[in-house]
């Protein structure tokens, strides 16, 4: 009888132990899954938010060299100079072109790709702007081509520029979405580690109780042998 009540402790033991066992493993696969979630939120930050940040930087840059060169080039325009500016234009065209293309390989939000294709667009009619002015000064046009450069280009540029900011606040705006749920699963990672070690200490808890009930019905079963 007492052999009996030794084995029902050991079931309770065991069914006690199951739920217990279940919680712990289903709690680390849930660390897991966010442990994994707040290193592809980081990875994103640093991938899809820093990197192309800084080609956009490099994009404005470009963007300012091109409006002074050809402000320099109007000063005193001829078409042997005109040659050399066309081709440091293209220069500066092609290392705009790697910044877009490097910015496009990153993962954008829907306001980014419209951003962003402002911008391409307004470069594209800013490339054929500098291409009539540097035709107009050639041709000893000075006045028509001062007056393109300061009229239709200067909203032309701004509208570039304010597509690069607009772009920059974008990319800030989501960079801070990124860093709250970054904080938020850190605080799911906290919370489960806090659980697992709740957890671990009911589990010994249980355990000791169980060997203490097992030791005292052992003893009472000697006892009476």
């Amino acid at each position: 009888m007492k052999l009996s009540g030794i084995a029902q402790q050991k079931l309770k033991a065991a069914l006690l132990l199951l739920p217990v066992m279940v919680a712990v493993i289903l709690t680390s696969l849930s660390m897991r899954s966010t442990m994994q979630e707040v290193d592809q939120a980081l990875g994103s930050v640093y991938t899809d938010r820093l990197e192309p940040a800084v080609e956009m930087v490099y994009l404005s840059e470009k963007f300012h060299a091109k409006r002074h060169l050809l402000e320099t080039w109007l000063m005193a325009p001829n078409k042997s100079s005109a040659r050399i500016t066309e081709a440091r234009l293209k220069e500066y065209d092609a290392g705009i072109e790697q910044s877009i293309g490097q910015f496009e390989k990153t993962k954008l939000v829907a306001e980014e790709q419209k951003s962003l294709l402002a911008i391409k667009t307004v470069l594209a009619d800013y490339r054929k702007l500098e291409k009539t002015v540097l035709q107009q000064g050639s041709s000893d046009q000075i006045e028509a081509a001062s007056h393109t450069f300061k009229g239709p280009g200067a909203v032309l540029f701004q509208q570039g520029v304010t597509h690069l900011h607009d772009l920059a606040r974008i990319q800030s705006v989501v960079g801070e979405e990124f860093r709250k749920k970054s904080h938020t699963d850190a605080l799911h990672f906290y919370a489960n580690s806090t659980l697992q070690i709740a957890i671990a200490v009911i589990m010994g808890l249980i355990i000791l109780n169980i060997i203490h009930n097992l030791n005292r019905t052992e003893a009472e079963a000697f006892h009476l042998n």
